[in-house]
């Protein structure tokens, strides 16, 4: 098993040297499209292969070449104003990954899934109100961790590639978190009421479903 893994990596390597935008835009799209699988595992759903495309494409498309000129430019700029592998170095970097990267990713992929399956940009907006903050506060719980292991320890050229391994439990979460609208308000009702957040009726399935079934 290891020494298949290693030769995975090796044919990895290789393509991302000769081919990095390629590599990345293909390989983030796969570990996306595994993400969604396993997510509607959990659901124990019929497989949606509609879905599980979009959410593929929604990882190519975007993560794979956004991702990759985002930690290359990241890496340039820390590097031209602090010590690179200092505390600062790492930390200044979560911070900006954290607060820049990590809410535009949420909010890119419930938009890119809300608009793929016919909503409307008023369906996006109610679906960044009701759930936008509850999964980026939940994201907040693993990355920032994630990533100072990762820029403190890992080449930038294959940072990604350690945000993609991660990408697929974080790919799962995300597209379970897109398909039930008000997940947090149902799984923690008391919670959401004491921040104030309006409880929802017990509907499953995300609100442009919920439209195309009534």
């Amino acid at each position: 098993m290891a020494g298949l893994l290693a030769r995975a990596f090796r044919v990895y390597a290789d393509q991302l040297a000769q081919h990095p935008w390629g590599t990345q835009i293909v390989s983030t799209g796969m570990l996306w499209a595994a993400g969604d699988a396993l997510a509607q595992r959990v659901e124990d759903q019929p497989f949606d292969l509609r879905r599980n495309l979009l959410t593929a494409a929604y990882g190519s498309a975007f993560i794979g070449p956004v991702g990759h000129a985002w930690y290359l430019g990241l890496d340039r700029a820390a590097r031209a104003l602090l010590t690179p592998g200092s505390l600062a170095f790492v930390g200044g970097k979560v911070v900006a990954d954290t607060a820049i990267f990590g809410p535009l990713h949420v909010a890119g992929y419930f938009t890119h899934m809300t608009v793929c399956e016919g909503g409307t940009m008023a369906d996006v907006r109610a679906k960044l109100r009701r759930d936008f903050w509850p999964t980026f506060s939940a994201e907040l719980a693993v990355w920032p961790a994630v990533q100072a292991a990762n820029f403190k320890l890992v080449p930038v050229q294959y940072q990604l590639l350690v945000v993609n391994t991660f990408t697929i439990l974080d790919s799962c979460f995300m597209s379970w978190a897109r398909a039930n609208d008000g997940w947090f308000q149902r799984l923690f009702p008391s919670v959401a009421a004491q921040l104030g957040m309006q409880p929802l009726p017990a509907v499953r399935g995300s609100s442009v479903e919920a439209k195309k079934e009534s």
